[in-house]
């Protein structure tokens, strides 16, 4: 029932922009329909409404082995569901997210015997609510109850309308999925307003040749968001209808710690190379254990930002992955380069990142600093960099300060990890390894 508030919120906007004067039924009637329903390919699916398409696949419609409805048997169905909204009680059969009424019904949706009001209005507003949803990987759907965002969400439907009018073989119902796919293009860096949908091709050729919209992943949505919006929090409710529905609920968003690595990146490795590089940083984030599992933190920040397999270099006792680096891989340029941005912006400190490039210089010169009959220094340096927790790290400096006659630059260091959090140190640790091994190359 959250996409009934999700639908006012919008609407009340809508009107104030638009000098407009709808209520949910003149708009779902006027704009509504119209735009999603009255045409041979449906923009949402409507469930067991009387405005679901016939039970046919999407190969043989779009290839004519099956026709389409004729615009008279379209507008039978959408004169049934605007007389069923109108004479029966409110349920899943007509208004997105409500409970069914009959505990005997074979259906997906709640059941309840709660006593909620019979309010028309919420009715409409669920369809255009649902219609705002944001869809992404792991067939979740997001909706946001911020003024300025569904208004942005709606002004890509004309688009996706568009798309299905002049690709004949692309399949339809897939609004939400477009919306993600709208939003990430709207707030991206490159985006033209004198040609909206310019650089925009999202589709992808499925099996059996049609066209189809592949969700998009989470985060190139939520650092989209984070660029527009200063608000430090914006909570998203978090579900998903199909077969069998699924509700995560209420989650919120910290959107500085979202926007904070590309920040971090871009004043490190300078603009141009960030702006060369997105594309494939936006690839690498979220990529380690998938949005559900994130939201079982209770709220999505940098550390769902994980990029997939960055762990394996993690200094763990055992199996601890080399850090073998080639310049001339651009791709593993821009890996490694994500991977020691993520870890900063889980460190919080962006000295850091000075700190432990000062730090790896320093081994670099203890190392070298050798006689060649000792080999020990290369060993004593090893074995610090495989600490795999600070009290281990702190008894493998101990032989490095002994050795060195300068110490200073390694009691500082010792100093700093023992007034770290101890949850800090190993992505500190994982920083200095990654520092050493570049310069070191």
């Amino acid at each position: 029932m959250y996409a009934s508030n999700v639908g006012r919120a919008f609407l009340n906007a809508y009107n104030q922009k638009s000098k407009n004067n709808y209520n949910a039924k003149t708009f779902f009637e006027e704009v509504f329909i119209p735009l999603f329903f009255d045409h041979p390919k449906y923009m949402m699916t409507a469930g067991n409404s009387p405005l679901e398409n016939p039970k046919l696949s999407w190969e043989d419609m779009i290839k004519g082995k099956k026709t389409f409805e004729s615009p008279e048997q379209r507008q039978e169905r959408i004169s049934k569901m605007i007389n069923k909204i109108e004479t029966e009680k409110a349920d899943a059969s007509i208004a997105i997210g409500y409970a069914v009424l009959d505990t005997t019904a074979g259906t997906s949706g709640q059941i309840t015997n709660i006593e909620l009001p019979d309010n028309k209005e919420d009715i409409y507003l669920s369809w255009i609510g649902a219609g705002l949803g944001i869809g992404v990987e792991d067939n979740i759907t997001i909706l946001f109850e911020y003024e300025q965002l569904l208004l942005d969400v709606f002004d890509g439907w004309k688009y996706y309308r568009d798309y299905l009018e002049r690709t004949p073989l692309m399949k339809g119902n897939q609004i939400n999925t477009w919306n993600g796919h709208w939003i990430s293009h709207l707030y991206g860096y490159s985006f033209d307003k004198s040609d909206p949908i310019y650089g925009m091709n999202p589709l992808e050729k499925t099996k059996e040749d049609l066209f189809n919209l592949p969700t998009i992943n989470w985060i190139k949505v939520l650092l989209g968001i984070s660029l527009q919006f200063s608000q430090n929090n914006l909570t998203g409710y978090l579900y998903n209808i199909g077969k069998s529905n699924t509700t995560i609920g209420f989650i919120p968003f910290i959107i500085q710690d979202i926007r904070k690595p590309n920040q971090f990146y871009e004043r490190i490795f300078g603009k141009s190379s960030f702006l060369h590089d997105i594309k494939l940083i936006e690839n690498l984030y979220g990529t380690a254990f998938g949005l559900r599992t994130a939201c079982q933190n209770g709220s999505i920040g940098v550390q769902a930002m994980e990029p997939n397999g960055i762990r394996a270099f993690f200094s763990t006792g055992k199996g601890t992955k080399k850090i073998s680096y080639n310049e001339n891989d651009e791709k593993q340029r821009i890996t490694f380069n994500t991977y020691l941005i993520w870890i900063l912006a889980m460190l919080n400190n962006e000295k850091l990142w000075d700190t432990s490039r000062e730090i790896a210089q320093r081994l670099i010169k203890y190392k070298l600093s050798a006689e060649k009959s000792r080999t020990n220094r290369k060993t004593d340096v090893e074995n610090l960099l495989s600490s795999t927790t600070s009290k281990q790290f702190l008894l493998n400096l101990i032989p490095i300060i002994e050795e060195e006659k300068e110490v200073g630059d390694f009691e500082e260091l010792g100093k700093l990890v023992h007034l770290m959090p101890k949850d800090n140190f190993p992505y500190f640790n994982t920083l200095i390894r990654f520092q050493y091994a570049l310069l070191n190359k």
